[in-house]
């Protein structure tokens, strides 16, 4: 078995499908987001973040041309938002603001049972284990802690989320940074060294190698293919079993 103190997961493609996000949680959004703001406009946590996107919206503006300005009153920044975040999903931007607000609608979703967190089956028995010898296990993603809470509360297992330790989005920074693997060293007070992290995203691996963690590639069916390159520098996994073995 591989030596290291605490497990750093990232999601997509790695513990559940690329297709899962893609084609199932990504169009959910896009479809719902107007009609989500219309159901909910009067909510204080919807007007917080409808506050960040108008912030962000004055800031995208300025260097793309297809962002608009959110105006007022409730219709204008109703149609909007909808227009910059349909905009921003369709390029897959990495958002706070955008990814807080899907995170809002999937929260809808998964408790009205219209969607469920996907987890490859190799998943929960590694977890479990690693759980039961009190080894903490951490998720790293793009989608907000609270996507990723929502993922794993409503899984096709169940809730997991009683087995993970802590969550990280890009709140402590873009996953291609070697700071931000730095960064949650530090938060979550374990040596980059004895960190393992896995990943199906070579530039993160590759940020994270730099940080000094342990890391390691997942291969899965309908993942982007990894170069030669990229199996002669990092160790190429198909299973969570084989970080056991």
């Amino acid at each position: 078995m591989v030596a290291f103190k605490a497990l750093l997961l990232d999601i997509e493609g790695t513990i559940t499908s690329i297709s899962f996000v893609k084609d199932e949680l990504f169009p959910y959004a896009f479809d719902n987001v107007d009609k989500y703001i219309e159901e909910h406009y009067d909510e204080p946590a919807l007007q917080i973040v409808l506050e960040d996107l108008r912030q962000l919206a004055r800031e995208q503006s300025q260097h793309d041309a297809s962002v608009v300005r959110v105006r007022e009153p409730k219709q204008n920044c109703i149609d909007d938002v909808a227009k910059n975040v349909r905009h921003w999903i369709k390029r897959d931007k990495k958002l706070t603001p955008m990814k807080a607000l899907q995170g809002l609608i999937w929260e809808e979703a998964y408790k009205r049972g219209k969607v469920e967190g996907h987890l490859y089956p190799d998943v929960l028995p590694v977890l479990k284990k690693l759980h039961d010898e009190n080894l903490p296990i951490y998720i790293y993603s793009s989608g907000s802690v609270h996507a990723q809470k929502l993922l794993f509360g409503y899984s096709i297992e169940g809730d997991i989320t009683n087995i993970l330790s802590g969550y990280f989005d890009t709140r402590i920074g873009l996953k291609g940074s070697s700071e931000s693997y730095t960064a949650i060293s530090q938060k979550i007070n374990i040596a980059p060294n004895e960190i393992l992290f896995l990943t199906d995203v070579p530039a993160e691996a590759e940020a994270a190698k730099t940080a000094g963690l342990q890391t390691f590639l997942v291969s899965r069916p309908g993942n982007a293919n990894l170069s030669d390159e990229n199996r002669v520098d990092f160790k190429v996994i198909e299973s969570l079993d084989e970080i056991l073995q």
